[in-house]
């Protein structure tokens, strides 16, 4: 009886790691795809043309690497655990501030891209000539994202289909505004230098109100920031105060518990407040 317990037990255990090893695999699998696609997409709107399959591997490297090092210097198993899974999921927050930090860099660059192009117009130039005197004159990502709608109709794509797939690349309500306006303009005609003169100076005070709502705003992020560091501060003052106490929570299951569960509150706090100062706006 008691050898066909323990044949039941490690049929049991086999099975188990088993399926915890497919659930795994199918997890990463479902994850390196996710990361391949919306990777190959951000580097795409950064102009930067490089394999996202690449760089799978080098992401596991680092993760492995990360919760190498961190299992080393704690000797916690949950700790790794938590530095592999951050090693993981910061770069894709990584590229998609990338993202948004260009497309506000666009947002900025637009409403002087637009008087350009109106005094271009007036001087008795085509659109089409005002479009290429931006891309020469202006600096990245203006001049990219211009410059891709003038290869496009070279391509033979209408201009308005052009200035259509350049709102879906950035969408920003600034893009959106100048896309219709233009492709408006383009089909029925007008003064569109005075169209375009006076966009600029709504977006300008857009703009700058979207400055006074940030100052506003500022001291709330930084009480966030401040609030957000206070438990590493403290954990750091009473590792020199008190370090048998400290060491407690590093070196037991229950610390390591409470240490998971105040880094899963802090990151929840952190998204939390991230979303509300996003949404005041």
């Amino acid at each position: 009886m008691i050898v066909i317990a323990l044949c039941c037990a490690g049929l049991s255990i086999a099975l188990a790691f088993w399926i915890g090893q497919q659930l795994f695999t199918r997890a990463m699998e479902s994850y390196r795809q996710t990361f391949t696609q919306e990777t190959g997409a951000g580097l795409r709107e950064l102009f930067v043309f490089v394999d996202p399959s690449r760089l799978w591997p080098i992401l596991v490297c680092l993760s492995a690497g990360s919760a190498l090092l961190c299992w080393v210097v704690s000797r916690s198993e949950v700790l790794a655990l938590l530095c592999a899974s951050a090693a993981l999921l910061l770069p894709r927050f990584a590229l998609a501030k990338a993202v948004r930090s260009r497309l506000a860099r666009l947002d900025a660059q637009l409403p002087d891209a637009l008087l350009a192009m109106g005094a271009t117009l007036r001087s008795g130039a085509s659109l089409g000539v005002a479009l290429r005197a931006l891309v020469q004159d202006a600096d990245a990502p203006l001049c990219q994202e211009f410059g891709l709608v003038l290869r496009e109709q070279r391509m033979g794509v209408t201009l308005a289909t052009a200035l259509l797939n350049l709102n879906h690349r950035m969408p920003s309500e600034s893009i959106q505004i100048t896309t219709t306006l233009l492709r408006v303009a383009a089909a029925s005609g007008g003064s569109l230098a005075d169209l375009l003169e006076r966009l600029s100076e709504t977006l300008r005070a857009r703009q700058h109100l979207g400055m006074k709502i940030d100052v506003l705003t500022s001291q709330g992020k930084l009480q966030g920031w401040i609030i957000g560091a206070l438990p590493l501060v403290l954990l750091v003052v009473l590792s020199q105060v008190d370090p048998y106490s400290v060491g407690i929570l590093f070196n037991t299951q229950a610390g390591q518990m409470v240490l998971g569960v105040i880094i899963v509150l802090e990151c929840s706090g952190i998204f939390l407040l991230r979303r509300i100062l996003a949404i005041c706006p």
